[in-house]
């Protein structure tokens, strides 16, 4: 639009002035913000978790959020598995120990997307089952692994006196020596002089955190003794 203004001057004669208006000025902005779109933004709920073997993992996408509020689709991706799901929940088991990849894309009305990674860490419980003969002066060494996030480990034995009658020294009996060490070399527990029978060892989360191989040492230091020795490490 074109706009000619006159106006009077000092000499007395007139003079014009010429306003030039663009109307696609006045409503380009207006234009842009109607027609603007947010991509939505994708969550995972849980992040990282931390499941046991063959256990179901339920995810969600329930956090996602779309502040245009449009309507949204869920599509999701795991790792080891060529097919796509789609939906805002999804059930996941594992029948194998490792970290696993979660792919989760959110497609909202228009078009725009976005996408949420997060990794299963699937472990089991230790159980280990360890049996032999000591005689006077012979050891044996005894190594498990204990995994970062271990809530307890139990260690249960029982000892069998062996050793042959001794006319001369009847009231001889078995014994031996035991310790438990994590994986820095620090000395858990520490039993002597331990004879025939049954006895545990129980240690909780705040004892275990250093991770990577423990070792039970067990020594006859007299006699000859049966072991049977029991481990179990929960996650």
């Amino acid at each position: 639009m074109i706009l000619v203004l006159f106006a009077a001057v000092a000499s007395g004669g007139y003079g014009y002035y010429v306003l030039v208006i663009n109307e696609d000025d006045t409503t380009s902005d207006g234009d842009s913000s109607s027609s603007s779109n947010n991509a939505p933004v994708a969550k995972i709920n849980p992040t990282n978790p931390r499941i046991q073997m063959n256990d179901t993992v339920l995810f969600t996408a329930s956090d996602s959020t779309d502040i245009d509020n449009d309507e949204l689709s869920y599509v999701w991706m795991f790792e080891g598995d060529t097919r796509e799901y789609e939906g805002r929940d999804i059930e996941r088991s594992y029948p194998d120990e490792g970290n696993f990849e979660v792919k989760l894309l959110v497609t909202d009305s228009t078009g725009l997307s976005d996408e949420a990674i997060t990794t299963v860490t699937v472990i089991s419980n230790y159980h280990g089952e360890f049996d032999g003969t000591l005689e006077e002066g012979q050891s044996e060494t005894i190594t498990f692994p204990v995994d970062a996030g271990a809530v307890s480990l139990e260690v249960d034995w029982n000892l069998t006196d062996v050793a042959e009658f001794d006319i001369t020294n009847p009231q001889a009996e078995s014994v031996v020596d035991m310790y438990l060490e994590d994986s820095e070399g620090n000395v858990l527990e520490n039993n002597t002089n331990e004879g025939e029978g049954s006895g545990s060892w129980s240690i909780l989360d705040d004892r275990l955190e250093p991770s990577g191989t423990y070792i039970i040492v067990i020594e006859c230091t007299s006699g000859k003794m049966e072991y049977d020795i029991v481990v179990n490490v929960k996650y």
